[in-house]
This record gives structure tokens, sequence and C-alpha cells, in this order.
């Protein structure tokens, strides 16, 4: 999709990652937190971000109260314009986009869930309009033992035959079993991914051509894996369902029991958790902590 408006343009040269190669280090593009502390006093003045585009930056000091170190970030970034253009470029041929916090196609349910600590930009490839279906976040460990497989396989599928999406975060194990059988049941998925995201596009081209996928992160589609990355990863999978489901959640060490742990405490969705006798004790701490318990009696929720 190419970036229709002024607004969404100065978005991406402040804020996203794409053009800043060959950049002096020590001028990054702003932070999350930096970014919303400008957007406050940019409409404090009625100003929008479109404003660093059209009007003079030494006339935009003053009124926007900029600190001289914002000055010059601000300055440094605007002259990656024409980099950036030639990496949008780049990306759209793998049919790689980018929707701002600004645009009405950026995922409304997540901006709803999380306010300010959304992303201000994400990188996607398929349809964002899955995420307007209902939706239902599958999530498990990567060493999922066979019952829990099954269990997850079971509950893509009924999901999937009632119109749901099924929303994971793309690795190995129950996020790969919820995936698959999805879309073996004729339904569709949304992946959140943390890291090589142009490698997982590549992989699921079909898919997301036939309108079956839709693969979103707010990391750039080459960064490398990390831990961080991953537990933001989690938080934007739960903030886009409309429930979810933890299949196994292993221990408090691993990052499906931290993820589903942030969801409870920042009330992200509402969370059901397996509670069949032989979830894994993760699974029973979530419980203590709020999650809802589900066993097979409830494995048609919502129906």
């Amino acid at each position: 999709m190419a970036v229709t408006t002024k607004d969404n343009l100065a978005l991406l040269v402040l804020c996203s990652t794409p053009g800043y190669k060959g950049q002096n280090e020590t001028v990054k593009p702003f932070t999350l937190a930096a970014y919303n502390k400008l957007e406050r006093r940019l409409a404090a003045v009625g100003r929008t971000p479109a404003c660093f585009l059209t009007e003079k930056l030494d006339c935009l000091v003053e009124p926007l109260s900029l600190t001289p170190q914002e000055t010059t970030q601000i300055e440094a970034l605007l002259l990656r314009a024409g980099e950036l253009g030639r990496e949008l470029e780049r990306l759209a041929q793998q049919q790689i986009f980018i929707v701002g916090r600004s645009q009405d196609n950026y995922p409304s349910k997540l901006k709803d869930a999380m306010g300010q600590q959304a992303p201000v930009v994400f990188f996607y490839a398929g349809d964002l309009r899955l995420l307007e279906q209902e939706t239902v976040a599958i999530i498990g460990s990567r060493t999922a033992n066979a019952q829990e497989i099954d269990y997850a396989a079971k509950h893509a599928r009924i999901s999937a035959q009632n119109g749901r999406t099924v929303v994971s975060g793309g690795a190995k194990g129950i996020d790969a079993v919820a995936k698959e059988s999805a879309l073996r049941a004729g339904g569709a998925v949304v992946t959140y991914v943390a890291d090589t995201m142009g490698n997982y596009v590549d992989k699921h081209r079909e898919e997301i051509l036939w309108g079956k996928m839709l693969v979103l992160s707010s990391f750039h589609p080459d960064a490398t894996f990390r831990g961080y990355n991953a537990l933001e990863r989690n938080r934007h999978i739960y903030a886009s369902s409309d429930y979810a489901v933890v299949v196994s959640a292993g221990d408090e060490t691993g990052g499906s029991y931290k993820g589903a742990a942030t969801c409870l405490k920042q009330n992200l969705c509402p969370l059901y958790v397996k509670d069949d006798g032989q979830a894994p004790i993760g699974n029973q701490k979530l419980i203590a902590l709020g999650g809802l318990p589900l066993n097979e009696a409830h494995e048609r929720l919502g129906t």
C-alpha cells in the first residue's frame, strides 16, 4: 500500500527503521515513549505530524517546545526521506507494506487494547481486514506433547469452522499446529512475527495471495531474533484477539507463560486456560492469576 498522507509519511520518517541504514548511529528514530510525548505536544497546538514536512523546522521549535537534542534528531531523520522511499519500494516488491497509527486501517482492536502503547508503525503482508473478524489467539509451547497438539488442532479447526480468525506467533509447536489446522479447515490466520518477517512471508506467499493469511510485525522485516521483541510480539497477539486460549504455558520462565501473565495484568483480552488434568503447572498458575479454566466440555467456546 502506498503512503497516501503526509501524516503517515512523517510517522515513517520519524519512527520507522527502513532507510536508517548508513545514518549516524547516535541519531536514531523516535522510540514509542518519545514519540508519544511529541504527539501530545502536537495535539496541544493543533498540529499533526505532517507539519514536519510542510513547515520549516525552525518555526516549530518554540510552539512544540523542542529541545536542541530533539531538533537535531528530527533534522537528521528528515534527511533520510529519500532512503526511506527506496526501502519502502524494496519491501513493496516483497508485498510487505507499512501501516501507521494515524491511518484508518491500522488494527483497531490492537489500538483499543493498547492505547498509546500500540506501535506507531506495523509492517504487514496480506489483508488487514482479517483482523476485523472475530479473532481467537491459540497459545502454547514450542515443545508441546501429543495431547496438547491434538487439543490445539481441534480448537483451531472448530474456530475456523465457526468463522473465527486464528491468531498466533509463527513459532514451532502450538503456533504452527494452530495455523495449519485452521488453514486446512478453510479458515484464515493472522501471524505476528518477531524476526525475519521477510523469510516468513516468502514461505507463505500463496496463503497471503489468496487472502487466508495476514503477517504482521512491529520490527523491521530483516530483524533477527531478540527476546524482548518476542515478548512485545506476544502483547500484540493478545491485544488483537477477542479472546485467547492457552493450551500449554510450561512454567514461569517460558515465553508462553510470561505473555499470558502480561495479558491478564494489562487486561488485553479475556484469557481461557486449558484445565483438564493434563495441563502443565504454568496453566494452573495462570488460572490462579485470573485466567478462566477451560476443559474439554468447553472446547466449543463461543459457538
